[in-house]
């Protein structure tokens, strides 16, 4: 069984990508799908939420396993794709940015019987995929420029090679 996914994203209206995912894959599979297919880099936290009916916020799918023993919650490696998703026209929200609350929106398009995948396929890739990480704000550029302020003294035995002798107070 195949599952077609359309995911969009409000903050690019040109993007738009279509990727099949195989009833036997995770949704780990198909955030690989999706990080590989926009250029993201895989070091950022991400998680898949199950909308209901209302777009209410019911299931979390989460990359990393953080110890929360909530029936809401789950592994992306352990969840299978056919866990939550039964019927066409389901949605999902696949959020990359959890620092600045940045999201694609997904709905299950189509599931086609009696056919497999062995990978992922992306079937449509359309526009720019928004950045993963917004890098124009004006504390984060301070903090950058911070970072390059910091000079590397190498290996030091002592803090007075750096700072000098102190007087005790």
């Amino acid at each position: 069984m195949i599952y077609q996914f359309s995911i969009r994203s409000q903050e690019s209206q040109d993007f738009q990508l279509e990727i099949q995912v195989d009833g036997k894959h995770s949704f780990h599979n198909f955030h690989q799908a999706i990080q590989v297919t926009c250029g993201y880099h895989p070091h950022q936290l991400a998680s898949f939420f199950i909308l209901d009916r209302k777009f209410k916020k019911q299931v979390e799918i989460s990359l990393l396993d953080i110890g929360v023993a909530e029936a809401a919650f789950h592994i992306m490696h352990r969840t299978k794709i056919p866990d939550y998703l039964h019927s066409v026209g389901q949605k999902l929200i696949y959020t990359f940015d959890f620092i600045d609350d940045r999201s694609l929106f997904i709905e299950l398009t189509d599931i086609i019987m009696e056919k497999s995948l062995n990978e992922p396929y992306v079937t449509l890739f359309r526009g720019d995929a928004p950045v993963q990480v917004l890098e124009d704000f004006p504390e984060r550029k301070s903090a950058s420029f911070e970072e390059k302020v910091y000079h590397d003294y190498g290996i030091l035995d002592d803090y007075a090679q750096i700072f000098g002798e102190m007087d005790e107070f």
